[in-house]
């Protein structure tokens, strides 16, 4: 195999495939059209290119770390899209079966990826109920297509020498699964009494007519909205703080042609802000539809986290190992994209770059803010252990104890009861609970190292900026628990991490 060759056409593959998902979320395109890009470039996910990317590995010499790390990576991203080429026509059933579910409302027809959107902008619990209920039989009729997809990605981990989906990734992402959920649940014990006890006041003040024994995922997707602070984050000010932001650390965004701010207004354009790869570094895309409130900002954050790793990566290093740009394992931008969103935890930054903010609303929008963070954490750890199961060797993806287990682990982390029916809709590919945890363990330890560092306004600080730029120059070259090592602080605590959520929301 010409390695050169095909690490060119992968990177021709991967943004291709960015692009079409680009041009879906922007409204340019009503459907995700990807047979085009699956037809031109099937021929990188075969059986036989996967097996000459093993031997290239094989034969490379240790010295070579680089070489070996990209070539290893290249050989995930190759079993992933053999997996998703043996699966697209399942996986565009799905999408269909999605796209075209529908609920009346009010005398208007309302899609399947927007009632959830409506389901917490309604205060009045029984409505929201009403609306979820109709939601989840939407979700039930497409849970047959779900389950043959994953089905399906068994089959494909089998067909390429694994016992497993989930021994498939461990050789993907280099990551002990086990180990992790251990830590994931050893997460849970340390901050359970003080996240039931945040939350109870929370929900005491946020919503007073629903029984502390008797929330629901409706209550929590109003809940996480928290209206109550939509006037301390204007829509028109979303960007101004973002500008601001980063001027902090000496990156004008004025000047970055390279990354693109799409937050032009079109009909069927997603709300949600997102980050798409075009060609990184010289074309990174911030998508976003300003509507203001918290979720806003802080999801505009979290993609901008993305867009300067992407947008400071080395132009060399993108050309010469598309692999570390379009990564198997999204553990690193992650960790990046958090250091950006969790900005708003920090009552002394929330002061300072949001005008007319007193310390006091300061203190309490922060603490408010890492609670939704540490739902969103316990939430990961219940559904990596869930999904440790659903993807082992002999599981059984159609059987009512499946739906009954992620309930339940669902119920107990978080609070909130979630709709069995559920446990495959909350389902990402690859583990991504488990890169989210790695993620979120290094973020807490980066932040630290730097306040350590640089002072307590260590996000007012050039000198962080250029610090950054640094680690974004290598893309995802390495993994968190590498970087962790590298920058000196060792691998990431899930101790530290729990005790810098207790520690944020605890009452002053």
């Amino acid at each position: 195999m010409n390695t050169t060759e095909y690490r060119s056409e992968f990177s021709a593959y991967s943004r291709a495939f960015e692009l079409a998902h680009y041009h879906h979320r922007a409204g340019l395109e009503p459907q995700l059209n990807l047979e085009p890009v699956y037809d031109r470039y099937g021929d990188l996910f075969t059986q036989q290119a996967i097996l000459d990317l093993e031997q290239a590995f094989k034969e490379t010499l240790p010295e070579h770390e680089t070489e070996r790390a990209g070539l290893r990576a290249l050989c995930g991203a190759a079993r992933i899209g053999y997996l998703e080429r043996h699966a697209r026509e399942v996986t565009a059933e799905r999408a269909r079966c999605e796209m075209g579910a529908r609920i009346s409302l009010d005398g208007s027809e309302i899609s399947f990826h927007s009632v959830p959107k409506r389901i917490g902008n309604e205060p009045v619990a029984a409505r929201r109920r009403e609306l979820m209920a109709r939601w989840v039989e939407m979700v039930q009729s497409c849970n047959d297509l779900r389950a043959a997809r994953f089905e399906s990605f068994q089959d494909s981990a089998r067909s390429l020498g694994f016992d497993s989906y989930l021994a498939l990734f461990t050789e993907i992402t280099g990551t002990d699964y086990q180990r992790l959920a251990a830590s994931a649940r050893a997460f849970l014990q340390r901050t359970e009494a003080p996240y039931m006890s945040a939350l109870q006041r929370a929900v005491a003040r946020d919503l007073p007519d629903v029984e502390r024994d008797d929330l629901q995922f409706a209550d929590f997707l109003f809940f996480q909205r928290m209206p109550r602070l939509d006037r301390f984050f204007p829509a028109r000010e979303l960007l101004g703080t973002y500008s601001a932001a980063m001027e902090g650390l000496g990156i004008r965004v004025g000047r970055q042609k390279n990354i693109h701010i799409d937050d032009e207004q079109r009909p069927l354009k997603n709300a949600r802000a997102s980050c798409f790869r075009i060609d990184v570094p010289h074309d990174v895309r911030l998508l976003l539809s300003p509507i203001g409130g918290a979720y806003d900002y802080t999801t505009l954050f979290h993609e901008a986290g993305h867009a300067q790793h992407f947008g400071w990566a080395s132009r060399d290093l993108a050309l010469r190992y598309p692999e570390f740009i379009y990564a198997p394992d999204n553990a690193t931008t992650e960790g990046y994209a958090f250091l950006l969103n969790y900005l708003f935890h920090d009552a002394d930054w929330l002061v300072e770059y949001r005008n007319d903010v007193r310390p006091d609303q300061a203190r309490e929008i922060a603490r408010d803010l890492a609670l939704l963070t540490a739902h969103t954490i316990r939430r990961a750890c219940a559904k990596l252990n869930y999904e440790i199961i659903l993807h082992e060797k002999k599981a059984d993806a159609r059987s009512e104890q499946m739906s009954n287990l992620y309930a339940t682990l669902q119920a107990e982390a978080t609070g909130f009861r979630r709709d069995r029916s559920l446990y495959l809709w909350d389902v990402d590919d690859g583990f991504y609970a488990a890169a989210y945890l790695r993620a979120w363990a290094f973020e807490a330890s980066l932040r630290e190292h730097l306040r350590t560092r640089f002072g307590r306004r260590w996000w007012a600080n050039v000198k962080v900026g250029d610090d950054l730029i640094d680690l974004w120059n290598t893309a995802a070259r390495y993994t968190p628990e590498e970087l962790g090592r590298l920058i000196g602080f060792g691998e990431p605590s899930f101790d530290f991490l729990a005790d810098t959520l207790i520690a944020a929301i605890k009452e002053d």
